[in-house]
């Protein structure tokens, strides 16, 4: 039985090259993050980010957030789903750290980190989330009506979530993509996608979670269903889209290249 997630999960290299625009405020009684669209730019509409295990205060995702609303252009919301138990950037850097510490900081580290971790699968596992992020696209959608477009983006932890509002009739969202998604059954996740939530997947062709295999049954399920695509990242590592290393020039390309994928998507199926 596989693990729910993978080493490259909570590790990668944090944006420190750019400041985020957007500002924090409540959407639907959720504390998000929200990026605007430039002045003058026609919006297409909304697209919410289910994030990774390092939740709507990432710098990294907030940069992403940005950089879509800029794109697209539409409003971009990062909510908080996890309800104040992201894990930390502090985690993050400390878990980077782990291959290259002696024995002595692994044991430190590990006692800073478990229970920071155990905290955030215990209050984020899916039978506790998925209420509250379904209640959330389900406010959206009544506050925007039938004709307001919704595109929804989900890494990781969040892709189990995008893909699955996928799954639902009538559509809750218009469009999806999502970057390495943890947590999916392949191919029972895949099979129930429908046609009129045209989606987009992002991976690498053999990262920690999705492995080769499984990742060569995703592209075989969609490869034949004209409203949907995947796209395969050779050589990109679990994480990739959201915490790839610029400083690395095939990081950059593969982030940048799942940016680019993901704009197009939005404004094919928001337009």
């Amino acid at each position: 039985m596989q693990a729910p997630f993978c080493r490259d999960c909570f590790t990668g290299t944090l944006r420190g090259d750019i400041t985020p625009v957007g500002t924090e405020q409540t959407v639907h009684n959720v504390p998000s993050y929200v990026s605007l669209p430039p002045e003058g730019a026609r919006s297409l509409g909304t697209v919410v980010i289910i994030t990774d295990a390092f939740g709507w205060r990432l710098r990294n995702t907030r940069v992403l957030a940005d950089a879509y609303a800029r794109r697209v252009p539409c409003t971009v919301v990062v909510p908080d789903f996890h309800k104040g138990t992201s894990l930390t950037e502090k985690f993050l850097i400390l878990a980077d750290a782990l291959p290259t510490a002696n024995i002595f900081t692994k044991i430190w580290t590990y006692v800073r980190v478990v229970p920071e971790l155990v905290r955030f699968l215990l209050y984020n596992r899916y039978a506790v989330a998925a209420p509250r992020v379904n209640a959330f696209f389900h406010s959206l959608r009544q506050e925007l009506s039938p004709s307001g477009k919704i595109g929804v983006a989900g890494f990781c932890w969040g892709g189990l979530y995008t893909i699955r509002l996928t799954h639902m009739s009538p559509p809750l969202v218009n469009c999806a993509f999502t970057a390495h998604p943890s947590l999916i059954s392949v191919p029972a996740d895949i099979e129930k996608v429908k046609d009129d939530t045209p989606l987009s997947i992002a991976n690498g062709d053999d990262d920690q979670y999705l492995r080769r295999a499984k990742m060569e049954t995703v592209v075989k399920m969609l490869r034949d269903r004209e409203r949907h695509e995947v796209v395969v990242y050779e050589g990109a590592k679990h994480g990739f889209a959201v915490r790839g290393d610029i400083g690395d020039p095939k990081q950059k390309e593969r982030g940048q290249g799942s940016e680019d994928q993901a704009v197009g998507w939005f404004r094919r199926w928001m337009a």
